[in-house]
């Protein structure tokens, strides 16, 4: 982003900040709800446009799994702003001590895990596990960090173990440019969001999660490749 754009994001946390104690009490969705007002006013701010594709895959009758791509700092808000439903995210522990970040982390449910933390992260696995069969929908970044670009890190296999354990469909997910926001004296005009179509429980629970990684990964990839050459 352009220093501008970091200065009219600053001047947007406390009014962030003052509506996560306004929100403290309601209910998940209308928590979403504002913070996708929120994220959708980001944009707007910044004067940048957000395109997403495909919103008709995403089910509203039934909690999905979405795997992303994980391109840079700012993704959290663009899927927010781009999602036709609510749902949280699974994120290192890290982010939840950030001012106004951890807040609403905290508000929607952040299921969060550590890197070097092995039992941790078998609780967080379960806690996803439990968080969507209690109805609500799950976004992972199966790269398990940044990649900076529009090529993909290697997905985690194990990242997809909720899914299975839950017996729920996957939405995958394909977010392109959202790097550069990272990037300080980069004007950004334009992000895009793409959802793939949603591939059932069914249609996956004999495969390995080896497998299942690898295809997510590829039908993600071909997405920034297709809309790269357009």
């Amino acid at each position: 982003m352009t220093l501008w754009q970091w200065l009219r994001f600053m001047m947007m946390l406390p009014k962030i900040s003052r509506s996560s104690t306004q929100h403290k009490d309601a209910s998940f969705e209308v928590k979403f709800a504002a913070l996708k007002q929120h994220c959708m006013d980001f944009f707007s701010v910044m004067k940048i446009e957000l395109e997403v594709h495909n919103q008709t895959n995403v089910p509203t009758d039934e909690p999905v799994y979405f795997i992303s791509n994980h391109q840079g700092t700012f993704d959290p808000v663009l899927l927010i702003a781009a999602s036709p439903i609510p749902h949280s995210f699974i994120s290192k522990v890290e982010n939840l001590k950030i001012p106004v970040i951890g807040r609403w982390g905290h508000l929607i449910e952040f299921i969060t895990f550590k890197r070097e933390a092995f039992d941790q992260n078998v609780a967080m696995l379960r806690q996803a596990t439990r968080f969507l069969k209690s109805g609500k929908s799950l976004l992972v970044f199966p790269e398990g960090t940044r990649s900076k670009s529009n090529r993909m890190l290697p997905f985690k296999p194990g990242a997809l173990l909720p899914a299975y354990l839950a017996k729920v469909s996957i939405v995958p997910v394909t977010q392109i440019d959202s790097y550069r926001l990272d990037t300080l004296g980069q004007r950004t005009r334009q992000l895009k969001v793409i959802y793939g179509e949603k591939i059932p429980y069914a249609s996956f629970k004999d495969q390995s999660y080896e497998d299942l990684a690898n295809t997510l990964q590829t039908k993600i990839q071909a997405e920034l490749d297709r809309f790269q050459t357009q």
